[in-house]
């Protein structure tokens, strides 16, 4: 895969070094630095990475892979885990059309061995979740992704009528609301639970000009969107998404904190620098306060296997149309259809790779779905960073032998 930078969630307090903040610069995984800021095409897509032909995936048989295959898998795991300077702990899963496997490397950040069921925040991998709502709600005829989100919401930050397209592409010029204020209030009581207007009440700067030339990546276009869910459906955004977009075996992948995470949880491992640790409370991850304040564009946890068999359902179109399954990975703005990223265009080596990136305190997340092969891998880590999307691409290889 080219490339698979964590779309980070929380900005720190003395210095704007994550996704989404302002003028900021977010860590690649390789260690190198892009912005947050780059240049959009027009508002018509760029690019396709999935065709409606190579939809919808079979049902995955439910059966384990190959005792070799398996073997293979977590012994690239563990040496990610021991090459890491930055990974305490990972756990990982993988579903295809040939079987599963799912498996843990490491310790929390409480030192505890890791379990391969154990939860974690999945952090901005929520955002798939939201946009395949938005989305579904486009295909029931009662949301136009084309009109201004205005029509549906009524919220300051919407004077400049962008479309609920451009929230789900960040191309709106929202601004963010993960501010050094809002991380002051957020980590200052772990307790506390945010509501999504107490929230974007710190989204402080004028909005820009939606549909300009520029990807502005934005947590706040994800609240507000959680907030039209809301408005939409008359149900609480966990309820709509638990009702449209969790059937199945997804009993383990919650919306905190009107879900809590079952047990196993993993207690979340230091913060990047200049951003203060999470303080576990054996309830929530990282902890109930940054959860909630998260929401719609970050607060989900699941397991590694849940995970991965999101993305595959997902991505494989059998949760979506075929036609709207292929308008989420369709771009957009640079690598960004709606609520997904593009780590590899159909014209690389393996055809084409989508999902999203996500970081919040003390975990580091990826899905990465390469339709050609079939092929879901979900890899949840414990730490402030390290090369998540890099043990991504070695378990899918190792799958391939």
């Amino acid at each position: 895969m080219q490339k698979m930078t964590p779309r980070w969630l929380l900005c720190a307090t003395a210095l704007a070094t994550l996704a989404g903040c302002t003028a900021s610069m977010t860590p690649s995984v390789s260690g190198d630095t892009v912005a947050s800021t780059v240049a959009a095409s027009p508002q018509t897509a760029t690019g396709q990475v999935l065709s409606a032909q190579q939809l919808p995936f079979p049902a995955p048989p439910g059966s384990a892979l190959s005792a070799a295959q398996q073997q293979a898998l977590q012994d690239s795991l563990d040496r990610a885990v021991r090459d890491s300077t930055q990974l305490v702990g990972v756990t990982a899963a993988v579903v295809s059309v040939s079987g599963s496997w799912t498996g843990a490397a490491g310790v929390d950040g409480a030192g505890v061995r890791l379990v391969p069921e154990a939860m974690m925040a999945i952090a901005s991998i929520t955002k798939t979740v939201t946009a395949a709502e938005v989305v579904f709600l486009a295909q029931s005829g009662r949301i136009n992704l084309d009109a201004a989100a205005s029509t549906y919401l009524d919220n300051p930050l919407l004077r400049r009528h962008p479309t609920v397209r451009q929230l789900l592409s960040h191309t709106s010029g929202i601004p963010e609301y993960i501010t050094p204020a809002l991380m002051d209030a957020a980590t200052s009581d772990p307790t506390r639970s945010w509501t999504a207007l107490q929230a974007l009440s710190y989204a402080i700067d004028p909005p820009g000009d939606p549909g300009s030339p520029l990807m502005n990546y934005s947590n706040s276009n994800y609240l507000l969107l959680g907030l039209l869910i809301e408005k939409i459906t008359g149900l609480r955004y966990d309820q709509a998404v638990r009702r449209d977009m969790f059937a199945g075996d997804t009993a383990r992948m919650v919306v905190q904190d009107a879900e809590p995470p079952v047990p196993p949880l993993a207690a979340a491992g230091r913060s990047p620098e200049g951003l203060p640790d999470a303080v576990p409370d054996g309830m929530f991850v990282p902890d109930r306060s940054l959860a909630t304040a998260a929401s719609a564009a970050g607060g989900i946890a699941a397991d590694a296997a849940t995970l991965a068999g999101w993305g595959y359902r997902l991505y494989g179109g059998r949760i979506l149309p075929s036609a709207r399954t292929v308008e989420l990975a369709t771009e957009v703005a640079p690598d960004y259809g709606l609520g997904t990223e593009i780590f590899e265009h159909s014209w690389g080596p393996r055809g084409g790779v989508i999902g999203h990136g996500g970081g919040i305190n003390g975990f580091v997340t990826v899905l990465a779905v390469t339709p050609a092969e079939q092929l879901s891998v979900a890899v949840l880590g414990v730490g402030p960073g390290g090369p998540i999307g890099v043990i991504a691409n070695e378990l899918a290889a190792a799958l391939r032998g």
